[in-house]
């Protein structure tokens, strides 16, 4: 009797030691976890960031429209559809969430940073496509433009829009592709809790 008392003792003992470490490995995967969840959510807030810098940049390079030979007008239009994109980039990038903020807040800010991205084409294509039926206009109206290079401006033009189309197509599912990363990491550290 006194045998299987010792035994069952010790059966104990080793199921207490067992929990203890089961429940280490659970902190660190959780640890793991997070740190992921944090990798993937600093990427989309520098993605963000270079999109907020290239807005920028495309402002000032507009100023050199003028140089080239384009209206007073078209440069201003140009200038106000950028601001204007700029500006909806940077509320769309403002949902992402901070890094120290809770999980579930975590995962609507990048639903609903997710959503405005994806919404944006609904609003970007149209924009684009007026903009670019006022610079064929332009270079088709304007008399600085000798009849002779309004051909090659058009294929240059077309040329910038498939490689800009192309590079903007590959940065849309990427981000969207990171944000359903960060909102899978989410829900597997809020599954485990």
């Amino acid at each position: 009797m006194e045998n299987t008392d010792n035994i069952l003792n010790e059966m104990q003992q080793q199921m207490r030691q067992m929990k203890e470490k089961l429940e280490g490995e659970s902190i660190v995967n959780d640890k793991l976890l997070r740190n992921a969840y944090r990798k993937t959510l600093g990427n989309l807030q520098r993605k963000a960031l270079w999109q907020t810098i290239i807005g920028v940049v495309a402002m000032l390079l507009c100023l050199n429209l003028l140089n080239v030979g384009f209206s007073i007008p078209f440069v201003i239009a140009t200038e106000v559809m950028l601001a204007f994109c700029l500006v909806a980039t940077i509320i769309i990038n403002n949902r992402l969430p901070n890094m120290n903020t809770d999980l579930v807040t975590a995962a609507k800010g990048i639903v609903r940073f997710k959503k405005g991205y994806a919404n944006w084409l609904w609003i970007g294509i149209p924009l684009l496509i007026l903009w670019l039926g006022g610079m064929v206009y332009e270079i088709y109206t304007n008399g600085k433009f000798p009849a002779e290079l309004r051909a090659p401006m058009l294929v240059g033009l077309g040329v910038g829009i498939v490689i800009g189309g192309a590079l903007g197509l590959m940065m849309r599912h990427n981000i969207l592709s990171k944000s359903d990363e960060t909102l899978a990491q989410i829900k597997d550290l809020t599954s485990e809790s």
